[in-house]
């Protein structure tokens, strides 16, 4: 073929030399392709491990709504009906409402005793907050009815069994913190169950599945809250988003915190690019202890073979074929290596998205790795990249190597 004119040998003869000599010295071989596997392995582990919990935090954000935006006040200010009038006269703001939200601890019917978040909060516009959020059982109750709840997937059946405990009209009782003064007291409020929401998943700022929902007004009677906690707005389009955000911020500074999904979005989004940049020039840092690995093995390997290397020059052998020979033993090093830090880096990455990944209390979410590719070719062809490199100056030395002097060699 074209190639086995230019290189005076076929490539299956230079495999079959080259794959020969390492079984030779296998014990050796095996441990510089475990050197060499170190830098894949931590390449494909990482990098798609940290893409597979970006893309659930980006898919989380967008379930969220690109219009939502969330209000927090400031150290020492408190939000008011004022405030509230105030945002809503902001040109592009389609829906608003305060929200009071609060912890508690809640006994299941099964005895299993769970960490809950509670939420008093115009519950039509938490649905256009959230979403895809929909009642499965029941309906939403009417903003007077201070008792009745949405409640959570996880929370109407047992984790243990999967049995459905509650249902609509069930009653349930929430022990909740109260700070009064210096103080904390625990308020005991029980609700009746007016709907059950479809199963959601974990996003940023709420776990549905694990919340308890109560109309707006029963945020200081049911909850003991006597301040806001935060004010929820949507905007009429994702374009007005960045604007209502200037706007608010331009008329109360550093008073609100203000936090926009749509912006998160996109820093998550930038977060990612570098994050991957970082990584990437992380682990190039196993790629290069792995060369002088290869080196020191390739160096090794032709010191030992010094006189069948001046066996095969003074036979005919030309100085390139012996380069490429020694090359070649290098590459397969490499390509090897690579594959195996490929499989293993794919195991390694199930294993770390295999816990789920706590962003706050009651809300976690779990990830798949995100393997493309590219990242696998990179893995691959960086591996190939160290074998080269670190085979290059042995097999050069070898091609230099004098006939009678390499046969004088003992």
């Amino acid at each position: 073929s074209y190639w086995d004119g230019i290189l005076g040998l076929r490539i299956e003869d230079i495999l079959s030399l080259s794959i020969s000599v390492l079984r030779e010295r296998r014990v050796r071989a095996a441990l510089t392709i475990l050197g060499v596997m170190i830098g894949p392995t931590a390449l494909v582990s990482i990098v798609s491990a940290t893409r597979g919990y970006m893309n659930v935090i980006s898919e989380q954000l967008t379930s969220l709504g690109q219009n939502t935006i969330v209000v927090f006040p400031g150290k020492d200010y408190e939000l008011s009906q004022t405030d509230i009038d105030r945002l809503r006269r902001i040109p592009g703001v389609a829906y608003i409402t305060p929200f009071y939200q609060s912890i508690g601890e809640f006994r299941k019917l099964d005895g299993e005793t769970v960490r809950v978040q509670l939420y008093a909060i115009d519950l039509t516009v938490l649905m256009k907050a959230i979403g895809g959020l929909e009642v499965e059982e029941g309906s939403i109750p009417p903003s007077k009815a201070y008792t009745s709840c949405l409640i959570g997937s996880e929370l109407a059946t047992s984790s243990r069994s999967g049995v459905k405990l509650y249902s609509v009209g069930s009653a349930l009782t929430v022990r909740i913190p109260v700070i009064e003064g210096e103080a904390i007291r625990l308020k005991i409020s029980s609700f009746r169950v007016a709907g059950i929401l479809k199963p959601y998943g974990t996003i940023m700022i709420v776990n549905p599945d694990r919340s308890i929902f109560l109309p707006l007004d029963a945020g200081p009677s049911m909850l003991g809250q006597k301040k806001y906690t935060g004010i929820f707005l949507v905007a009429g389009s994702p374009d007005r988003v960045e604007y209502i955000v200037s706007r608010i911020r331009d008329l109360y500074g550093d008073y609100l915190d203000v936090i926009s999904i749509k912006q998160i979005a996109k820093t998550v989004d930038n977060i990612m690019r570098i994050l991957d940049v970082l990584l990437f020039s992380t682990s190039s840092i196993s790629f290069a202890v792995a060369v002088t690995g290869v080196m020191a093995t390739m160096f090794t390997s032709v010191m030992e073979r010094t006189r069948e290397i001046g066996v095969m020059k003074a036979v005919g052998f030309t100085n390139r074929q012996v380069m490429l020979l020694i090359l070649s033993e290098s590459l397969i090093i490499g390509f090897i290596g690579g594959l195996a830090g490929v499989v293993a880096g794919m195991i390694c990455a199930h294993i770390l998205t295999n816990r789920s990944l706590t962003i706050i209390e009651g809300v976690a979410f779990t990830a798949s790795p995100v393997i493309s590719i590219d990242l696998i070719l990179s893995a691959i062809l960086l591996s190939l990249s160290v074998g080269a490199i670190g085979g290059l100056l042995p097999a050069l030395r070898a091609a230099k190597l004098q006939p009678v002097e390499a046969l004088r060699y003992e």
